[in-house]
């Protein structure tokens, strides 16, 4: 059996999942950008995704496995690339500085001549599209590695999406693993009351071509599971927490938009040095 914290060298993914969130509370309050609250309900699966993934270089300036995340957890991808040694620490130092690459709502960014973040925007909806085109891309071109992909909940009230696993179940692209962040919310509430998601089972899913499970986003053991290839593209539901691991965060919206004042700040801070 899978430990739950996953020991990574000295330290585990609790410790690193901790330290990530300490990183992006401090990146939020110097660019004084938003979207704490979906950055920390998703912390715990980038902390595990981006320790696992192969990111070796490809011939094309891609990378083996490709990573595309909801473009408004801009701060989570460039702290995780940082702890890899994919991009400069000054992508954490320099987070939301006019004049920088590192912007709070993801570009594509190349550094060092790989495309460690391969695609960006800030609309909902595009990203299952782009992970399908480069999983069917690498079919095409018999290429190894995985396309993994982080979508928010509220990107299933978006038409593309549903295209999209449809299209990748349609051509078995089972090089596809998806991730939701089932926190339960959007940008204007509860995700429920803004469009109720339909109670589909795992059956229905299969019937579009796609291995699906839920899981507990904040579980290691079950992350890792969750990030594993199965026969068929894979749709894994994360439960998640909005605002994950600072008390007066969890579950209040009002973090959706929100910035962090200094007083905020030494708060959150307080509580996850605690952790």
């Amino acid at each position: 059996m899978l430990a739950s914290t996953h020991l990574l060298g000295n330290k585990n993914y609790k410790q690193l999942a901790t330290e990530l969130r300490r990183t992006v509370l401090k990146m939020t309050n110097f660019a004084q950008s938003s979207h704490i609250g979906s950055n920390f309900s998703s912390a715990d699966i980038l902390t595990v995704l981006y320790d696992i993934a192969d990111f070796t270089p490809t011939s094309n300036g891609m990378t083996k496995d490709i990573v595309v995340v909801k473009s408004w957890n801009a701060a989570n991808v460039y702290a995780c690339l940082v702890r890899r040694g994919l991009l400069p620490q000054e992508a954490i130092d320099r987070y939301g500085e006019e004049g920088t690459p590192w912007v709070t709502i993801l570009d594509p960014v190349e550094y060092n001549g790989i495309k460690v973040v391969p695609f960006g925007t800030g609309a909902m909806g595009y990203h299952l599209p782009a992970a399908v085109g480069f999983a069917l891309a690498k079919k095409l071109k018999g290429e190894e590695g995985t396309v993994y992909c982080l979508i928010s909940d509220g990107e299933l009230n978006i038409g593309s999406t549903w295209e999209s696993l449809l299209i990748a179940g349609h051509h078995k692209l089972n090089n596809l693993v998806v991730l939701v962040d089932f926190n339960g919310f959007q940008a204007m509430g509860k995700t429920k009351e803004i469009l109720k998601f339909p109670d589909f089972t795992i059956g229905d899913y299969s019937k579009m071509g796609w291995d699906g499970c839920g899981w507990d986003g904040h579980n290691y053991a079950q992350i890792l599971q969750a990030l594993k290839l199965r026969e068929n593209p894979s749709i894994n539901f994360m439960n998640t927490i909005k605002g994950k691991g600072v008390s007066f965060m969890e579950n209040e919206n009002l973090w959706h938009y929100s910035h962090v004042n200094n007083d905020v700040l030494a708060k959150a801070l307080g509580e996850l040095n605690a952790i």
